[in-house]
C-alpha cells in the first residue's frame, strides 16, 4: 500500500534564527536600545550616564552575544523534539547564559576593584538579572512562536492557492494541445505519434507540483517541446529567434510561466498571418531582476480570430504575486520595431539562482 505524507516543516524554523549577521545586527541594535533607556530612567546625568551607559552596553551585548551563539547552536544541534520542549529548551539556554554572563560580570568587577556591582555578594545581582531576563526570554520567545505560526498559516493558505492556479492551467493547457493535434491528424497522420510523445512530455511537466520554481534552462526546454509540435502543425510559417545568454539560463523562474506566454504569441500572433511569422524569445539580467519578453507581430485586422479567455495570462500573473508579491511584473502591450507592430509579453522576476524553501511547493514522499 503506498502512502503519501507532506514533508514537516524542519524544527529549525521553530528556532529564532541568531546564524547570520542581519539577526545579530538586530540585536545589537535591541540591546542598545534596552542600555539607553535604563540608563534613562536610572536619572543619572553628565559624566556619571556616560559612564552607566557604556556599563550597560558591553553588559548586555555579552549577554545578546553569548545567547545568540547558544540558540544558534541549539538549532543546529538540537535531535527532533516537541514544540513544548523546544520552547522551554530555549528558555532555558537564555537563562543559562544570563547567569553565567552576571557571576562573570560579578567576578570580573570584584576582581578590578570596579564598583559597578552593588553589594557585598554575588547573587542579588545575578538572581534580579536571571528574573528579569527570564520573563523578557519569556515574552520574546512567545511571540516568536505565535509569527511562526501566523507565518505557517499564511504559507499554508498561499500554497493551497497556488496548487489550486496550478490545477486550473492544466485543463486550459490540454485544451489548446489537443486542438493543435487535431488539426494535425487529418494532414499530416504520420507524425502524429511524434507529436502525441511531446504532448505526453508536456503533461509529465504540467503535472509535476514538486517544486513551484526551476531553472530557467528546464522552461525554456518545456517551450521547446511545445515549439517542436507547432512547427510541425505550422510548418515552415513559425519562426523562432532565441535571445537567452548562458548567464541566466540558472535563474529561477515559475514552473509553466513563459511557456503559456509562447503558447499565446503563438496562436493570437502567428497562427493568424498569411506569410510567416518570427516569434522572439528574449531573456536577460537587469541589475537584480530577470527580464523575459516573448514577442509576436500583430496580424492585420481582417485576420481570422481565435477566442481567448485570458486564463493563461490572468494565471500566470496570480501565482508570481503569490510567490514574489509586489517585486514581480506581468506587463503587456503592443510596441513597433522595424519590421512592423509587436505585442510584447514581458515578465520581470527577482533574479534567483537557488530557490529558497520558503517558496517552493509542498514536497511529497512515497513510501
Amino acid at each position: 500500500m503506498k502512502r503519501f505524507e507532506v514533508s514537516a516543516t524542519s524544527q529549525s524554523s521553530l528556532i529564532p534564527e541568531f546564524c547570520r549577521a542581519p539577526a545579530l545586527l538586530t540585536l545589537a541594535y535591541v540591546m542598545e536600545l534596552i542600555a539607553v533607556l535604563l540608563t534613562l530612567a536610572s536619572y543619572a546625568s553628565g559624566e556619571a550616564a556616560l559612564k552607566q551607559l557604556l556599563v550597560l552596553s558591553l553588559y548586555l551585548h555579552a549577554i545578546g552575544l553569548c545567547c545568540a551563539g547558544a540558540l544558534c547552536g541549539v538549532r543546529r544541534g538540537l535531535p527532533p523534539a516537541r514544540d513544548g520542549v523546544l520552547f522551554f529548551v530555549c528558555w532555558m539556554v537564555i537563562a543559562l547564559v544570563t547567569f553565567a554572563v552576571s557571576f562573570t560580570a560579578w567576578l570580573i568587577d570584584r576582581r578590578f576593584a570596579l564598583g559597578f556591582v552593588p553589594g557585598d555578594g554575588p547573587w542579588p545581582f545575578v538572581l534580579r538579572n536571571l528574573v528579569m531576563a527570564g520573563i523578557v526570554a519569556l515574552l520574546l520567545l512567545r511571540y516568536l512562536w505565535e509569527r511562526h505560526q501566523w507565518q505557517e498559516e499564511s504559507r499554508a493558505e498561499a500554497d493551497g492557492r497556488y496548487l489550486a492556479l496550478q490545477a486550473r492551467i492544466r485543463p486550459h493547457f490540454l485544451f489548446n494541445a489537443l486542438n493543435s493535434l487535431a488539426e494535425l491528424i487529418p494532414s499530416k497522420p504520420e507524425v502524429a505519434e511524434e507529436m502525441v510523445i511531446d504532448l505526453s512530455d508536456l503533461f509529465r511537466v504540467s503535472l509535476d507540483s514538486r517544486q513551484r520554481l526551476i531553472p530557467l534552462r528546464e522552461e525554456i526546454e518545456i517551450v521547446k517541446i511545445y515549439m517542436r509540435i507547432e512547427e510541425i502543425r505550422l510548418g515552415d510559417k513559425l519562426l523562432v529567434n532565441w535571445e537567452i545568454p548562458d548567464a541566466v539560463l540558472d535563474a529561477q523562474v515559475p514552473r509553466l510561466t513563459v511557456q503559456p506566454l509562447v503558447e499565446n504569441g503563438v496562436l493570437h500572433g502567428v497562427s493568424r498571418l498569411r506569410a510567416r511569422g518570427m516569434l522572439h524569445v528574449i531573456a536577460r539580467r537587469e541589475g537584480a531582476f530577470l527580464v523575459v519578453d516573448v514577442e509576436n507581430p500583430v496580424p492585420p485586422e481582417d485576420a481570422p480570430k481565435r477566442a481567448g479567455t485570458g486564463t493563461a495570462i490572468g494565471n500566470i500573473a496570480q501565482r508570481i504575486k503569490l510567490i514574489y508579491g509586489e517585486r514581480a511584473k506581468l506587463i503587456l502591450g503592443e510596441d513597433r520595431d522595424e519590421f512592423g507592430p509587436l505585442f510584447r509579453a514581458r515578465l520581470r522576476l527577482p533574479f534567483v539562482v537557488h530557490s529558497g524553501g520558503e517558496i517552493n511547493a509542498p514536497t511529497f514522499t512515497e513510501d
